[in-house]
């Protein structure tokens, strides 16, 4: 994968997990993605909310903004 410079932000998750089940969709869909690990080296120790970006390649942002728009309405509360 190139590097991160060529990539945008497509989604802000509010947890690793989620991050990683979009990355699934994404990376289904055949669109390169890179998930940020900021995760707390200690299980539940943040230093305040924290997201997880989803990054893709740009010229993959339209595709993947639909698949993030049908994720998030998959997992609504």
């Amino acid at each position: 994968m190139s590097n991160t410079d060529d990539m945008i932000v497509v989604y802000e998750a509010g947890s690793l997990a989620e991050a990683q089940l979009l990355s699934d969709r994404l990376a289904s869909a055949d669109i390169s993605n890179h998930v940020a690990n900021v995760d707390s080296p200690f299980d539940g120790l943040v230093a305040g909310h924290q997201t997880v970006p989803v990054r893709v390649l740009s010229h993959d942002a339209e595709r993947a903004r639909q698949i993030v728009d049908e994720f998030m309405n998959e997992h609504a509360d």
